[in-house]
Order: structure tokens, then sequence, then C-alpha cells
């Protein structure tokens, strides 16, 4: 038979073909679905069994490599053989004719064989089809892009029913070598399945088997269908007036690596979009134990209707369209399927958004407290952090955002200054000249936060001073400057505060609170507000191993109404009763064996903190800048310690930075 329709037009109809090497293997899917076409027109698909048999290069022999792929020889070609209709005149003469609609009714667009050519260098076919007088007959196919479609003559073997073998063979390696073109034959059987799946789940599949030539591995594809049934939720829904099935799917077997949605049309996969980013997550899901990923595949008469001719795509605009209300776009149909994949998934994503919190909390806390402020202004980098990223993958991470985040840091870090309005007059010019001089010559970040230090010891030094009044400044200047007040560590960034000035280990800490009210932070009633507690050493097992109590009384006040160490005594009890309760729910246990460090920060020269630390029987500290003493009732270290004392170590512990940065002491 002539092969003229189509000898001229071929070599240039496949050439400008899209290409589709994201998925290789879509000229086997597309002769797997003409065979399960070819069932459905034979008449019961039951009763249908298509065989794929994958063909390898034998001369390799076995080899012995590391990996199920590398281990196996490459891949020639495959055989599909089904016993459905066969090549009768009908279905012969669509498949010479270009843009053949003839199988439009069950999705066909004519253009499945031309893919085949794409990527493989020939093909055979040999049928065995049922004519209209009820007798059997046979042709022999050859489909080459040299010579088009040839019905070869010479034998021909008819079997005793009806039954089709397409060969595909010499798989080109433009495509052969991708990484969508899977080597082994459970990788390739369960993408196969995954393209059908729509088909299984409407129980509208033959029986599918694929053999390896190579070890006769054998793999039932309604083996694969069984695994996971039990575990497919179908939900209906509908955008303006067109219907839609969504199947919800946990693949404990896949191969894919990420959470999808997956367009269907015509009962076969068309196009998936990963949507980790949106779930919070691209690893597994863990259901007890057991890992999966999500993939829910969506169908529809829409879908269907819109499906372009290469089934790789669809004619539906990807936004919606303001000036045609009436017009379905991509956008729409993703945001309907993803929020009720986050509602079906809701117990697992709780379950992984909070095992990022937990890990993101414990990596800032002990390895990047100065990026602690990155996750309250970018929340956003949450998404990019995963349950099992590396701290190098966390840290460069964070890094990234903190850019995005540096504007609302110095905005908190002028409200840390800001505890009245001509104190920041007072810094500012200062300030400015030294933060643009570092800008000017590129200093790191080190350089800037040492620079910063000394800025705040200075300024400290100054608010313990006469004011312009002739008056001191009342304690909440001091302590704002330490911590601001009404505030806690999850709404401040490390710079933020400066918990350094008492003690280098206190910026370390879990959790901080300033001024806050004792049953804001713990299941205590009390209405008590303690200025500064800090809880750190806090291990896996959420136990604090010390607490900070920070208590500071106006410069030079002369009387007291009750002595300060009681009050953080009081403080302390209702802490050890009651714990700590973090923010985000959890709690931290506190118990005897917890170590409190009580410090009451005021000028150890008055008379009335001197009989206060004598009648505890309070020591001396060296320079007579204030007194200390352990109480083992409370297991609490407390220092009675003087402003100066703060500065003096401050600016003593800084000194050698200072010098090397050229800013002096």
């Amino acid at each position: 038979m002539s092969d003229a329709m189509l000898k001229t037009s071929l070599a240039g109809k496949i050439r400008h073909l899209r290409p589709f090497k994201s998925e290789a293997l879509l000229p086997l899917f597309e002769a797997v679905i003409n065979s399960i076409q070819a069932i459905e027109e034979a008449g019961d698909v039951k009763q249908g069994v298509i065989t794929v048999r994958i063909k390898r290069d034998m001369r390799q022999g076995n080899l012995a490599f590391n990996d199920e792929d590398s281990s196996r020889p490459n891949i020639t070609g495959f055989d599909i053989e089904d016993n459905g209709i066969g090549f009768n005149d009908d279905n012969y003469e669509s498949f010479q004719t270009a843009d053949s609609t003839y199988k439009i009714a069950m999705g066909g667009k004519g253009v499945g064989r031309f893919l085949w050519l794409k990527a493989f260098d020939r093909i055979d076919i040999t049928s065995t089809y049922l004519k209209p007088d009820g007798a059997l007959a046979g042709r022999n196919i050859e489909f080459t892009i040299a010579d088009g479609i040839r019905e070869v003559s010479g034998p021909t073997v008819v079997n005793d029913h009806a039954n089709t073998v397409v060969r595909l063979t010499g798989f080109k390696e433009e495509y052969r070598t991708l990484p969508s073109a899977y080597k082994s034959s459970s990788k390739i059987a369960q993408r196969i399945f995954e393209h059908c799946l729509t088909r299984f789940i409407s129980d509208r599949a033959p029986t599918i088997k694929i053999v390896d030539d190579w070890d006769g591995e054998a793999i039932n594809l309604h083996d694969l269908y069984n695994k996971i049934k039990g575990h497919i939720v179908t939900e209906d829904f509908s955008i303006r007036d067109s219907s839609f099935t969504m199947y919800h799917i946990r693949l404990y077997e896949t191969h894919e690596k990420a959470h999808q949605l997956v367009y269907c049309a015509d009962g076969r996969d068309v196009k998936c979009r990963s949507i980790g980013s949106l779930l919070g997550t691209s690893v597994q899901f863990d259901d007890d134990g057991k890992k999966f990923f999500y993939s829910a595949y969506i169908t529809s008469p829409f879908l269907d209707a819109n499906v372009d001719e290469y089934r790789q795509e669809f004619n539906i605009p990807d936004k919606s369209n303001l000036y045609n209300n009436d017009e379905i776009s991509m956008e729409q149909i993703e945001q309907e399927a993803v929020q009720r994949t986050r509602t079906h998934l809701a117990p697992v994503i709780e379950s992984v958004e909070q095992q990022k919190a937990e890990k993101v909390s414990k990596f800032l806390q002990e390895q990047a407290p100065m990026l602690r402020a990155v996750v309250k202004y970018c929340p956003e980098v949450m998404k990019e952090i995963e349950v099992n990223t590396t701290e190098e993958k966390m840290t460069q991470t964070l890094y990234a955002y903190k850019g995005k985040a540096e504007y609302e840091i110095r905005k908190s870090s002028d409200r840390l200054l800001k505890t009245q309005a001509k104190s920041v007059d007072e810094i500012e010019a200062q300030y400015k000249v030294l933060t643009e001089k570092l800008e000017d010559f590129q200093k790191d970040q080190l350089a800037g936060y040492v620079v910063f230090r000394k800025m705040i010891i200075e300024l400290l030094d100054k608010k313990l001073c006469l004011n312009k009044d002739g008056k001191y400044h009342n304690e909440d200047i001091v302590h704002d400057i330490v911590f601001p007040r009404r505030a806690d560590s999850d709404a401040l960034g490390f710079e933020n505060h400066n918990l350094w000035l008492i003690d280098e280990l206190l910026a370390f800490h879990t959790y901080a609170a300033s001024d806050k009210r004792l049953c804001e932070f713990t299941t205590s009633a009390s209405e008590d507000r303690p200025d500064v507690v800090v809880f750190s050493e806090v291990g896996d097992d959420r136990m604090a191993r010390a607490v900070s109590v920070l208590e500071f009384k106006k410069p030079q006040r002369k009387n007291f109404d009750e002595d300060p160490t009681k009050q953080v005594f009081r403080y302390v009890r209702e802490i050890r009763k009651n714990g700590l309760t973090l923010p985000n729910g959890r709690p931290v246990t506190v118990n005897e064996s917890t170590r409190f460090y009580c410090y009451v920060i005021c000028d150890t020269n008055v008379q009335q903190i001197k009989d206060f630390a004598e009648d505890g029987n309070y020591a001396k500290l060296q320079g007579e800048y204030g007194f200390y003493n352990y109480n083992r009732n409370h297991n609490a270290h407390v220092e009675i310690i003087a402003f100066d004392k703060i500065v003096i170590d401050a600016k003593q512990r800084h000194k050698a930075f200072f010098e090397k940065l050229g800013i002096g002491g």
C-alpha cells in the first residue's frame, strides 16, 4: 500500500514536535494508552491484557555497579503487546492519516505515533485482527522517518485471537540518557502506573504487566494499585459551572521526589505541579512511621476538552482574566486544589511545621542567635527550611533572608535606644557617623556589632549620670537599654537586646521576658512583673537547667519599701513552682535542680542596700562594687551589683576589640 500521504512531510512534522525531555518515556505511555483504547474498542476491558517488554542491549552482559539502574544494560526499546481490536482496515487507515480524528471520542489527538519516531529509530507492528466477515487476518507494518508507513509483504503470523505487538526499537541516546528515562523495570512500571492511575481508580484499566527481558522480572500494575487504593480519598468540587474530581493519594512507594498536583485528561496524566513550597515541605510526610509523598490527581470534562494535541499542556490561561469573569484559569484550579489539599493533610502538615519550628528555634538559640529576628520579620523563610535541612543550608538560607529583615531589625534597634526622645538625640550623630563609616569601608557584621556595643556601653554610662535637670534617670531607662520593656526574645533580634552587659552567657538563651506578668509566660496566676527573666540551658528534655532574674532599681535611690533580694526570691518561688510556657505553647520544666542566678542592679553605696546585704549574710564583691550570696533553699546565686561595675566590667571585656578596631576603650 502506498505511503505517499505521510512520506513527504513526516520528517518535518517530527522535527517540529515539542520536545518532551522531562518525560522521556512519553512515547511508551502513548503506546500503552493506544493498547488500552484498542481493548476498549474490542469490548470488555476486564478481559484485556497488555504486556510491556523492556528490551536491553544484551551485549553489555551483567554489569556490576552499585545502584539498581546502573547494574542493568541500556534499554534499546520496548515491545507493547495487547489483545485489543488490532489494526483492522479502519484503524490502519487512521494510522496512515496525519492528525486523524478517528479516536477523538476516546481522547485521541492523532499525533501519538509521531512521538514514537521522535525518540526511537523505527517502529514495527505485527497485528492480528478480526475482519467484517469474522475471519482473522494479519498485518505487518514498518514505520520510519525515511520510509514513512509501509505494510510489509511476506509471511504474516495470524494468531487464534486478535493480538497486536508494537515494537519501539532504537531508543535514541538524547532521550535514553535522560533522568526521566528510567532504567529499572520497577521505576518504569511505577511511572506507567502513575500515568494511567485515574483509569485504575475508575476501574477502567485492563491487566497491564511490565516484563524485563534481561532478568525476567514481571510486575503487574494492579498489584501496585492494590497497595495504595486503601489510601485514596475522592473529593468533588466545582469552579463556576465546571465540575472537577480530586483524588487525594498517599504514595508510599513512588519514584517521584515531590508532593504534586497532577492534572489529567482522557484517563492519563498531562501536567504535574510541584506543591511542596505551598505545603511547607518538599520532603516525605510521616504516617505512623511510614513515609509517603502526596499526589492529588485532578480530572474534569473541562480538562478533557482543553488538553493540547501533545497532552503536555492545557489550552487554559495561567491567570484569571479581569475582563472575563466566566473564564477558568489554571491559577483558580490550583488555588482550589491546594486549599483542599491543606485541609486533607492538616494533621501531617501541622506536625511538620511544629518540627521545623523546633529545629529552627534550637539552631537559633545554640548556633546563630544573631539571626533570630529573620524568622520574625521574614516568616516566609520557613517555607525554604525543611525538617532535614543541614545546619549549613539553614545558615545560608537565613543569611539570604537577613537582608530582607535588616530594615526591620534596624527599626527595632532604634526602638531599643529610644527610651525617650532626647536620648536618641544624644547619640544620633555618633551612631550615624560610625555606621556610615562602616558602610564606606565595608566592615563586616562583627565589626559593626562591636561598634554598636561600644555605643551601648557609653549610653548606659551616660544614663547613670545626672541629667540636664540635675536629676537621675528612672530605672526604666537602664532597663530598656539592657532589654526593652514589655517584649520577649521571640519579638527581638539578637542585636536588639543587651543582656551581655550583665553576663555574656545570657545572650544564648531559650526564652527571655521583660516586664511581663508571670501569668503571661508561666502557669502562675501571679500579676507580678519581674524586670527580666531569662531561661537558658534548656535540654532536649525541655528542662531548664538555669534561670536568671534581673531586677533594676533607680540610680542613687535612697529608700526601699522592701528588701529587693526578697522580691526576687518571690519571683523564684513562682517560677520554680510553675515553669515556663513558650509562645508556641510548649512547656519548659523548672524543678528543684534548676539553678537560679539573681541580679539586683542598683547603687550599692546606699546605706539601706548595705544593711540588706549585712542582714542576709552577703559577702562583698571585689572592689566594693556589690555583694554576693548563695541561698541553698532556693538553689540561687544572688548578686547585688552596682551599676558602675556593669559598665567597668563591660569596658574591660571589650577593650581588646575596641583597640583592634581603632576606636579606643
